[in-house]
């Protein structure tokens, strides 16, 4: 029988994300290599099963199926460049089409093979293995990469050829900014007319009118716990980047996903970049005149 034990398992990339997949996969009790660049989020990963590389190649000779979670185009083709023969890349990063489909040719000419399964959810969903993969790539290698996601995904979608899944990834991440946007915006709405927040989060929550973000995000906003870092702003920022430039290429108006931005950007220019980003409430409470009250 087929399943991730079968594998030996690597991870490139021990970030936000990164560190709380592998700290999904270790607390399975399942072996894992890993190398990042920073050490900063090691600290916590269980020392009997993490076993940390001083190099990608370190990785690369002791595993056969790696996980990629990267912040830049430069560090997968970095990667893509140095691996091995006969490895199998699970790429989870968010970045561009172009990108990752000229990963996948060097990948391929160094006689390895890459899907692009990026990742839905936040830190906080990884931890719990609550993430959504959108799979993509070729049949053979998508039945391996999706026994090792399911170690830290509820939710693994075949959505068919390699790159469909990074354009699954951001029109659904359109999604995930609009309903933050419009959470924050019935929250000042309703408190401003003498709601209070646990109110409107009860009774919203769980109705054709709610959604996920609403249900996690406008918890933190009703208990303004904004340092509980499930996704800060540099994230949505940089997808941004790549989704204006996926409509602009495909002749698409998302005139909506734009206005919503504007928040972001003034969450950030008012020194909110590290919090997460439900905290977009605090700008919607300053522009609107609204102080909670003690």
């Amino acid at each position: 029988m087929n399943n991730h034990t079968n594998y030996k398992i690597g991870i490139i990339g021990i970030g936000v994300l990164g560190s709380a997949i592998a700290k999904c996969i270790l607390d399975q009790k399942v072996t894992l290599y890993g190398f990042d660049i920073s050490k900063k989020f090691l600290k916590n990963l269980n020392k009997n099963y993490f076993k940390f590389c001083l190099s990608i190649k370190e990785v690369f000779k002791n595993t056969d199926v790696i996980i990629t979670c990267l912040p830049t185009e430069q560090s997968l083709l970095e990667i893509s460049n140095n691996i091995l023969s006969k490895k199998l890349i699970i790429e989870t990063s968010t970045l561009p089409v172009e990108c990752k489909n000229n990963a996948k040719k060097f990948i391929l000419k160094n006689g390895s093979n890459i899907v692009d399964a990026p990742v839905s959810g936040n830190r906080i969903s990884a931890l719990n293995g609550q993430l959504s993969s959108y799979l993509s790539g070729a049949k053979k290698d998508k039945q391996i990469a999706e026994l090792i996601l399911k170690l830290f995904c509820k939710q693994v979608t075949d959505v068919g050829a390699f790159g469909n899944g990074i354009i699954m990834k951001l029109i659904g991440n359109i999604l995930n900014l609009v309903h933050n946007a419009v959470t924050a915006e019935v929250m000042i709405l309703g408190m401003k007319s003498g709601l209070s927040p646990k109110i409107i989060h009860e009774a919203i929550s769980g109705t054709f009118s709610s959604s996920g973000v609403f249900e996690n995000r406008g918890k933190l906003m009703v208990d303004e716990d904004y340092s509980k870092e499930g996704m800060n702003f540099s994230i949505p920022m940089k997808d941004s980047k790549y989704i204006t430039d996926l409509s602009r290429e495909k002749s698409v108006g998302i005139p909506i996903y734009q206005v919503a931005l504007q928040y972001y950007y003034s969450a950030i220019a008012h020194g909110l970049r590290d919090k997460d980003a439900s905290s977009i409430l605090k700008i919607l409470e300053k522009n609107s005149n609204f102080k909670r009250p003690n």
